[in-house]
């Protein structure tokens, strides 16, 4: 007898396998947690036999498609028929089933028993192979199709799909970190990473842009947690920097920036691991990617954290990133962010002591940043209405792709830069003095700021439109400006010669 099946044969990551019986044993049980977890919402049946996972699902379309982000899967098959353990039985299954998946294509048939002895699997292979002879042509080696049997006591399993899964441990059998989730390609792909680890994530983001910053990190964050963390429920802390921010720019010089807002980001994120039982911190920082991740920096930052501070993504470069963000399903969120960690256009150092930079730090107000990990807001990334108040879709309301006719343009490079180029019509003031005195402007135009990489103006125009202005930042900085200056529907909307 030939019955459709709805089974899906899963496979752990080859490493559980080699653990101790009694941790692997633990392994399998968080896994089968999590795969419940995340089966919640498909009618299943889950059970073991021989170091696998078998789930029978009347869904499996839904089914296989939640299971590549599973952590702890190697591989996992669709069975597409199960018949009788018989030859006869075997032979004529496969032939019904696999006839015109081979047709004009090469095929190999690979049989595996499981402690039945009624038949060789030499033997098997050999008779289910010919019975596809003729639509298709053998090939050994590096075959099209792949036909598989799984040979049980009283059934045999006939596939041929195995399906590439997460890999990595089970989500929660290797402790609590907490993730300094900036927005970013990079620390969502290392909270990924560290996830495929075992480990337990939750995230903290310290808030440099306002409600819009936050709002676009909360989405990346709903992502993670949605379709990676099966099993477990992440927290997002959230650590308004506003104050901590203007309290830096007042009172360190502007070289040391970066490196002293991370030492501060640091200092918070290890508040919000003490609440959050956290042992360890996660960040994206890839060596030498940026002027601040430098070896003499990092360990000038590292200076400050008591806990270990893990970088999953040190040895790698951009392109690898942005892959593996592609491949997870974040890098569309992160590439709408700008870089809000881009307090000045000045180039931070490149190799800092950590005595100087303590000393500048000595000019810091302690208590500024103590108040703002005090009023730290935890939020559940995948409650639908946990989230700031008064935000316009993910940061659709601070951005704008084209200057608008009539629009006050507002140029925030440093006054050398703007005299190289600048938008026609553009007023010049640099950023590090705008947030000072846009206060005094009219009130009654429509402002869209601009800089280098996009970052400082958003920042600028959240602060604006808070106070009641109507401001906007153009998205995606000086590149993304200058391309649309040299396109034809930028010259026919504004007119007037290129500076």
């Amino acid at each position: 007898m030939i019955a459709e099946s709805d089974l899906i044969i899963l496979r752990q990551a080859p490493e559980i396998h080699l653990k101790a019986p009694g941790t692997r044993r633990h392994f399998t049980r968080i896994l089968q947690r999590n795969l419940r977890r995340a089966l919640e919402d498909v009618p299943h049946r889950l059970a073991t036999a021989q170091g696998r996972l078998l789930l029978r699902t009347a869904e499996r379309e839904r089914a296989l498609e939640i299971l590549p982000r599973v952590f702890g899967l190697s591989t996992f098959s669709p069975v597409v028929a199960e018949v009788e353990p018989e030859l006869e039985a075997i032979v004529d299954g496969v032939g019904r089933h696999f006839t015109e998946a081979v047709r004009g294509r090469t095929y190999a048939v690979r049989c595996k028993r499981q402690g039945t002895k009624r038949v060789s699997a030499t033997r098997i292979e050999r008779e289910a192979g010919a019975a596809l002879n003729g639509p298709g042509r053998v090939n050994l080696d590096a075959p099209d199709v792949t036909v598989r049997i799984d040979l049980q006591e009283d059934r045999a399993w006939l596939f041929s799909e195995r399906r590439r899964g997460a890999g990595g441990l089970p989500l929660g059998v290797q402790g609590r970190t907490l993730v300094l989730l900036s927005g970013g390609f990079d620390s969502a792909v290392a909270a990924w990473y560290m996830m495929r680890r075992g480990t337990t994530a939750d995230f903290v983001f310290c808030n440099l842009g306002g409600p819009t910053h936050e709002a676009m990190v909360a989405a990346i964050a709903r992502r993670l947690a949605g379709d990676w963390a099966h099993g477990t429920r992440p927290r997002l802390y959230v650590v308004d920097f506003e104050a901590v921010v203007e309290d830096l720019r007042a009172s360190v010089p502007g070289d040391m920036w970066q490196i002293v807002l991370k030492r501060l980001m640091y200092r918070a994120a290890e508040a919000v691991a003490a609440r959050s039982g956290a042992e360890a911190l996660v960040t994206g920082e890839a060596l030498s990617q940026v002027s601040s991740q430098t070896l003499s920096n990092l360990q000038t930052i590292d200076a400050v954290a008591t806990l270990p501070v893990l970088r999953p993504l040190i040895g790698f470069d951009k392109q690898e990133i942005t892959d593996r963000a592609r491949a997870i399903g974040t890098f569309e969120l992160c590439e709408r962010v700008p870089e809000f960690c881009a307090l000045t256009e000045q180039p931070p150092l490149v190799e800092s002591r950590t005595s100087r930079i303590e000393r500048a730090e000595d000019a810091l107000h302690p208590a500024v940043l103590q108040q703002a990990i005090d009023a730290v807001c935890e939020r559940d990334p995948l409650a639908a209405d946990d989230g700031p108040d008064g935000v316009a879709g993910e940061g659709e309301g601070i951005f704008v792709d084209r200057i608008p006719e009539g629009a006050t343009v507002i140029d925030c490079q440093p006054a050398e830069a703007y005299r190289q180029w600048h938008w026609p019509g553009a007023e010049n003031h640099p950023a590090d003095t705008l947030l000072q005195t846009f206060a005094d402007w009219p009130a009654d135009r429509e402002y869209v700021l601009y800089c280098q990489r996009g970052s400082n103006s958003a920042v600028i125009a959240e602060r604006m439109q808070r106070a009641g202005f109507r401001a906007r930042a153009f998205r995606g900085g000086l590149n993304r400006l200058k391309r649309q200056e040299a396109s034809p529907l930028a010259d026919s909307a504004q007119g007037g010669t290129r500076t």
